[in-house]
């Protein structure tokens, strides 16, 4: 098999592959995701600030119920006129005051520490809110940025594109169709020579079996890489 026709289609491809890598490794590009994976984060957080705030205002209702239970009997123990009854009741209604009291304070201390948490969730929310603002405003700039760079790319691919479809024709269908298949899963250049025994690109050695059949097929793979591999 000639694969003097695939050799420069590589050649060829290798222009468009570093036109494309430019792309992929634009600063714009690694700034984005890292902007893209802060906002996320920031709207997992948020979801979990508004779970937390929605269970504490729940806890908040709670002891404002229990409190204004224990200060309606509290009210309702003022009005008792201690004087006018028995030893024991006296006692009783003292002790029953003294229990009502100590839950009002209890009630209260826990609906400060309520408010303080409320107070700490919404700080932190705010704060959430305005990373996520920042990263999505840096992202926007950096998404226009990538766009620029693509349209200043643009008519150089479109121009080796059209070269490559023109060289393609020259190229056997089947092997053709392995070579973009290896180039679509980045593996790239897809056709190294033969150095020695070994793979020009691994460097992995290559069974003497397969390396007999080079002449007969032009080209074999590479266990290990995957690679077409030629005699040069």
């Amino acid at each position: 098999m000639n694969i003097e026709s695939l050799l420069e289609y590589q050649k060829l491809d290798t222009e468009l592959f570093k036109v494309e890598q430019k792309l992929l490794e634009s600063p714009y590009r690694k700034k984005a995701t890292e902007l893209a994976n802060i906002a996320k984060k920031a709207q997992v957080r948020s979801t979990e600030l508004e779970t937390e705030a929605e269970k504490l205002l729940n806890e908040i209702s709670d002891i404002k119920e229990k409190y204004n239970l224990n200060k309606a009997k509290s009210d309702d123990m003022l009005g008792l006129d201690v004087e006018k009854m028995s030893m024991e009741d006296a006692e009783k209604s003292l002790n029953l005051k003294g229990k009502v009291l100590s839950n009002l304070n209890i009630l209260e201390k826990m609906l400060q520490k309520s408010a303080e948490k409320i107070n700490a969730i919404l700080s932190e929310f705010n704060k959430t809110k305005k990373a996520y603002d920042e990263a999505r405003k840096q992202y926007d700039v950096c998404k226009q940025k990538l766009e620029e760079e693509k349209k200043e790319y643009e008519p150089e691919k479109e121009r080796l594109k059209k070269e490559l479809q023109k060289l393609e024709k020259n190229v056997d269908a089947s092997l053709m169709a392995e070579y973009k298949k290896r180039r679509n899963d980045n593996i790239f250049p897809v056709i190294v020579p033969l150095e020695g025994n070994f793979c020009g690109r691994c460097r992995v050695e290559q069974p003497m079996v397969a390396i007999s059949r080079i002449k007969e097929n032009g080209v074999i793979i590479c266990e290990h890489c995957k690679r077409f591999i030629y005699k040069a």
